[in-house]
């Protein structure tokens, strides 16, 4: 980063915040604490009306603020919301254009309400799932979101789940979330057709400057394509007592729907990712669950069984 670009960001920063430690923006900045106080002089003597304390920090005058955006203390919440579960789900870069993006936000700001945002950014915590892989290749996100914008060829080195290797062209139409994995849809030029990779499962992505080939549909039409972990349809029925009971489980198992039956029992649809898995979730609840469909599920309870006996 240029001093120019520095300092500017030096300004957004003091703007969103109430204080603003020498030793914060020097480790933000990469920079030493000495560079930030030549900084800081350089935005005075530029007329910015910055007021420092010793062993306290760095402000702005009450008043002084980037026009003409503004926002309700509800919509700036949510947006310290939406900060903290990116910096849990998305990559580093990803994360540090959004910060950034929440700096702008605080700069515009009456002081009250920057101070409202201070108390509460303590109030609010997202936590990782010990699942959720932190992920190989930084900037992913960006990088498909950008070849997407230009229609460009992206060329990957995939590892699929059984452990193999692959170089890969593919030819990006959207990223999907589905807890606890980032998903990429793309048409392959391998396997020529659509499929869907786990961003973790990347590691090593370039983009190209070649042009798509094709026409895409929406990603909306295509959500379901996984390379060779395909999303199946598992249903099962269970007491409405045991539907309430693990509720919350239920939703981390890939649950997508349910529906009472005129006998009182809840049917729910699961998109899982391993019927192993949906088998182990069947045969723990087996007592009040049975399975509809698919069969797989039941011959992998049967295996399972085996192993008890």
């Amino acid at each position: 980063m240029n001093r120019l670009d520095r300092i500017s960001a030096m300004l957004v920063q003091l703007q969103s915040r109430p204080i603003v430690r020498a030793a914060d923006m020097a480790d933000r900045f990469g920079v030493s604490q000495r560079t930030i106080y030549r900084d800081i002089r350089t935005l005075s003597e530029a007329g910015v009306p910055v007021c420092g304390d010793a062993g306290i920090g760095y402000s702005l005058i009450e008043g002084y603020r980037l026009p003409p955006l503004m926002f309700t203390r509800e919509e700036a919440i949510s947006f310290l919301m939406a900060e903290k579960l990116i910096e849990q789900l998305t990559d580093t870069h990803n994360t540090l254009h959004f910060r950034q993006g929440m700096d702008k936000i605080r700069a515009v700001m009456r002081g009250v309400d920057k101070n409202y945002m201070s108390d509460m950014d303590g109030s609010i915590s997202i936590y990782r799932s010990r699942r959720t892989p932190a992920q190989k290749v930084p900037n992913l996100l960006q990088a498909i979101l950008e070849s997407i914008n230009d229609s460009t060829i992206l060329e990957m080195s995939y590892t699929n789940a059984e452990e193999v290797m692959s170089g890969r062209e593919v030819e990006a139409v959207g990223i999907t979330y589905s807890h606890p994995y980032w998903y990429l849809t793309a048409w392959c030029h391998l396997r020529r057709e659509y499929r869907t990779f786990r961003l973790d499962r990347i590691s090593r992505l370039i983009a190209t400057i070649k042009p798509h080939t094709k026409e895409h549909p929406s990603l909306k039409s295509l959500v379901g394509h996984d390379d060779t972990e395909c999303l199946t349809e598992v249903v099962i029925r269970t007491s409405k007592e045991k539907a309430k009971q693990t509720a919350d489980t239920s939703y981390f198992m890939g649950l997508v729907g349910e529906k009472e039956l005129p006998d009182g029992r809840i049917e729910q649809t699961y998109m899982s990712y391993s019927i192993e898995t949906m088998a182990r979730w069947v045969l723990a609840n087996a007592d009040t669950t049975t399975l509809v469909s698919p069969p797989e599920v039941n011959d992998w309870i049967k295996q399972i069984i085996k192993y008890i006996e």
